[in-house]
Order: structure tokens, then sequence, then C-alpha cells
């Protein structure tokens, strides 16, 4: 279990307040909170290229926060967005404020977009993680990266993206993934529910006969990158339950509990928004995590 930490004054008050819920209405409250703690955060010392296209489809680009250095470990962020939205940095802050945090600690880190449902359904989120990752490999080096200490980290539906290409084989290359650990913070559907919500609906699609297959939790026993898991004190039930499921999992799979963690006074996106604040709970777990390996 992580302290809930420093919180700013007033935050973990209202975060209280709003409890276990999460929809777009809550997320545009805790912009509207975090924006002004973030934004005064220090990008000295930090490069940022915008846009960058690691495939065709123009939702294929990813943002790159370039620290001063060479063999820095590199962090590919996969944000959220319920399938059918998010972005990378589409207000100026989030995940801005995410790809500064973690270059300024020293990782060269990549923060990126991929289709969304329902144009884009199942595989595509985790074909561009897949995406993201090559890009990730082949030019880190050119960036100061060292692509032998490659980080993925995924949150909400990009965690269940990045479930998906670090558990199931298809979505990446023979002999592994080719990353180093997986950071996996408040995924909803690392197994498929089977009356999924419109927005899984529109991703997984409505074959019930195909979700044990396309479920990130079926391919567990497939793989053994180690992951943190974690979840924050109020998400709601639906996206926590998931991630204790793969706990189970995973420590049926290695005979010991993963690296888990309850983000105490938090909720589904407080955890990533914080990132740059004065309040370093989220970030300082994540970054002892990383610094394992």
């Amino acid at each position: 279990m992580a302290d809930g930490g420093v919180f700013p004054p007033g935050v973990a008050e209202k975060i209280k307040a709003i409890g276990p819920k999460f929809d777009n209405d809550i997320l545009a409250q805790m912009r509207e909170l975090y924006a002004p703690l973030v934004k005064t955060q220090s990008r000295a010392g930090v490069t940022v290229q915008s846009d960058i296209a690691y495939g065709s489809d123009p939702r294929q680009k990813l943002d790159l926060y370039k620290p001063e250095g060479r063999r820095l470990p590199v962090l590919v962020y996969i944000p959220g967005g319920g399938y059918v939205g998010g972005d990378k940095n589409a207000d100026g802050v989030f995940y801005g404020n995410l790809g500064i945090y973690f270059a300024r600690h020293g990782y060269l880190t990549i923060v990126a977009n991929y289709r969304l449902a329902p144009a884009h359904s199942w595989p595509a989120g985790a074909q561009d993680v897949a995406g993201a990752i090559g890009w990730a490999r082949k030019e880190a080096e050119a960036h100061g990266g060292d692509a032998q200490k490659l980080f993925l980290f995924g949150q909400s539906a990009g965690a269940t993206h990045s479930a998906s290409y670090l558990l199931d084989p298809q979505f990446h290359a023979a002999p592994g993934s080719g990353v180093t650990a997986g950071v996996l913070m408040s995924g909803g559907a690392y197994r498929v529910n089977p009356n999924p919500a419109p927005n899984q609906l529109a991703y997984f699609g409505a074959d019930a006969s195909q979700y044990e297959a396309r479920s990130p939790i079926t391919h567990v026993g497939k793989s053994k990158v180690p992951l943190f898991i974690s979840v924050a004190e109020f998400d709601p039930g639906n996206l926590t339950a998931p991630s204790y499921d793969l706990a189970r999992a995973v420590s049926l799979r290695d005979g010991r509990s993963p690296h888990f963690t309850y983000w105490r006074g938090h909720n589904h996106v407080s955890t990533v928004q914080s990132l740059g604040s004065s309040q370093d709970d989220v970030g300082a777990r994540v970054r002892e995590f990383l610094g394992g390996f």
C-alpha cells in the first residue's frame, strides 16, 4: 500500500467528495484541479519533439521528451481514454506533465497516441502499442536512449492495450516483448466483461465467443515480463476488480505476488495527473520500481 503522500491543499478533500466514480465531467474537474499545479513544473534540460509518426494513421504519433545524457532508460507511456477517446497532450497540459516529469528524472520518455474505436476495433490498440515500442527500440539510441532498458507504462484503457501487448505473444516478435518491465495502472478490461459497456463493446466487438481470447489475462502464462499493477482508492469497482484479478493470475503463475500498489486518496486519473506537481507519491513509487532493473 502506498501512503497518499502530501496532497496539495484541498485536493484530497475534493477527490474524496467525488468518491469512487469516473466520467467525463469528473475528468474535467480533475483537469481543472491539477492543471495549475503541474504547469509550474520546470522544463529545464528537457527537449520536446511532438507528433513523430510511428505509423501511417494520423493517430499513430508520439511525443518525445528528451533529457540531457546518453544511454538513458526509455519509458513509453500509453494514456487512457476509454477505448474511444483520449490524447497524449490535447490540452497542452496532460500528459505532457508526465513526459516532462520522467524526463526530468532521467528517462527518455515517449507518450504515444493510438487508433480509437469504433473506427478501429480490437486489436488496433495492442498493435499500436507494438508500433510505439518498435519505434522506441529502433530510434532510442539516436536520441540518447538505451533500447535494452525499455519500460512500458499504461493507464486505464492504455493499461489494457499495454497488457495485451505484454502478455499476448501475437503482438510482439519472438523471443519476447522487448520490454524490461511493465507498469499497469487502473486497467479496466484485463478480462472482457461478458456484458460490456458501450465503449468496450465498440473496441472488443459484439462476438462474445471471442472475449476470452481477446482478454489479456487469458495470456498471463505466456509472459514473464515483471509487472507493477496498481489501483486507486477511488477507482470505481469495475475498474478496480480487474487489477486484483490480474494480480491473482500473476501470483498463481509465479508462486509469489507481483509488485502491487493501492494509491491511497487517489481516484482514476489523479495518479497520473499529479505527476509534476508538488505531490510525488505516485511518481516516486513508480520510479522506485523502474529503478530496480
